[in-house]
């Protein structure tokens, strides 16, 4: 019993804390709903459309015409004008007035009617890989409908029937199904994974200065000696408020902030929450362990505002671990994001079920227990030096 009165009392203090230190409060209580919002509100019309586009048109034929004219149908190209020459439309794009551009060559249709190759140019500004990919696609859509339809001509010119020049023209027809994210959506992709690292990061930066603190202020040692199994009591009632505060932000994201912004969610929430809680409680073990080693509550926020980046990029989310050097992979095995976000992936895009995700959660198991083993030794040298 007094075990339990101490665990409460230890989470009591916390709550005050966090009430009262203004630092500590910003980071876990303002920051992971503004952070939501702001992050949500980039990305609230996800798909791209009407991006700037130039023609340079050498030809002037009817065929580079009725080029021009399909590509201005696209609903995502803007044709902002018709240029002179290669040279206006580089300085136009490297002005950024335009994301790209095209180039229909002096006896483009000739080639045509002669049943000869035809080059055409397409030249983008890739610095903006969502653009020039966006544009890239529409360029070939364009074309492809295009070339079917010239072979289309060629073949009833040669008296084919319509069926088997409709055939001939376009012998294979791939049909694209998308699966996960149908719509190709960055911001279908990209925000899920943010979301959760706002959570990891405003977890990490809050528990680490408020551990840094009880450092600073020599109420760690105290506290860790005042019985028996102080360590264990710490370990507990320290991070209790943390698991409980981002559970809820946990709930709150998946129910209030997906829905809002029209973000997926395809799977049950049992897993999400059983994951996520799984989560939660390793980055606390995590942030305790850290925070720990550091013996003043600004330094904590020196030194960990600037990890989001790096431990984003080793999640392999955006980059496969495979591809990364040895080291960084397993750097990348001991570290939370990894598992959860990969966890998240196939819950929230894929529509998996709990059988999906069991190495996932068998992971952040993994890392539970290392991180959990690594504080318990660490809180009882301090003890102990103390």
């Amino acid at each position: 019993m007094k075990a339990l009165n101490n665990i409460i009392q230890i989470f009591i203090n916390e709550l005050k804390r966090v009430i009262n230190d203004h630092s500590i409060f910003i980071t876990v209580i303002a920051a992971p709903i503004l952070y939501a919002f702001f992050l949500g509100s980039i990305y609230l019309n996800k798909d791209i459309n009407k991006i700037p586009f130039g023609i340079v048109d050498y030809d002037h034929s009817n065929v580079s015409r009725e080029l021009i004219r399909q590509l201005s149908a696209s609903p995502k190209i803007k044709i902002i004008k018709i240029l002179q020459d290669k040279d206006e439309a580089v300085s136009e794009l490297q002005d950024l007035n335009i994301q790209g551009f095209i180039v229909f060559p002096k006896g483009l249709a000739k080639n045509i009617l002669k049943k000869k190759e035809a080059d055409v140019n397409l030249l983008l500004n890739t610095t903006r890989f969502l653009t020039s990919n966006t544009l890239n696609m529409a360029v070939n859509r364009v074309f492809l409908e295009a070339g079917t339809h010239i072979r289309l001509q060629h073949f009833y010119a040669d008296g084919t029937n319509s069926k088997m020049a409709a055939r001939l023209a376009n012998p294979i027809r791939p049909n694209i199904k998308p699966i996960y994210n149908p719509t190709n959506n960055y911001g279908d992709f990209l925000l899920p994974a943010l979301f959760f690292i706002i959570l990891q990061q405003t977890l990490v930066l809050g528990m680490a200065e408020s551990i840094s603190k009880d450092r600073q202020n020599g109420l760690l040692a105290p506290t860790l000696q005042a019985t028996q199994y102080g360590v264990i009591q710490y370990m507990v009632g320290k991070p209790a408020y943390y698991i409980l505060l981002y559970f809820t932000y946990l709930y709150f994201f998946s129910r209030v902030i997906f829905p809002v912004f029209q973000l997926p969610v395809a799977s049950s929430m049992v897993p999400i929450f059983i994951i996520g809680l799984l989560f939660i409680i390793t980055t606390a073990m995590y942030s305790m362990l850290i925070g720990s080693f550091i013996k003043k509550q600004t330094h904590a926020l020196e030194i960990l505002a600037f990890s989001t980046y790096p431990l984003f990029l080793l999640s392999g989310y955006s980059w496969p671990i495979s591809s990364m050097p040895v080291v960084l992979q397993w750097l990348a095995a001991l570290i939370p994001t990894t598992p959860m976000l990969e966890a998240m992936r196939r819950l929230f895009l894929m529509g998996g079920t709990w059988q999906s995700v069991v190495p996932q959660f068998q992971h952040l198991l993994l890392i539970l227990g290392f991180s959990a083993l690594l504080l318990t030794t660490r809180l009882y040298q301090i003890k102990r030096r103390s």
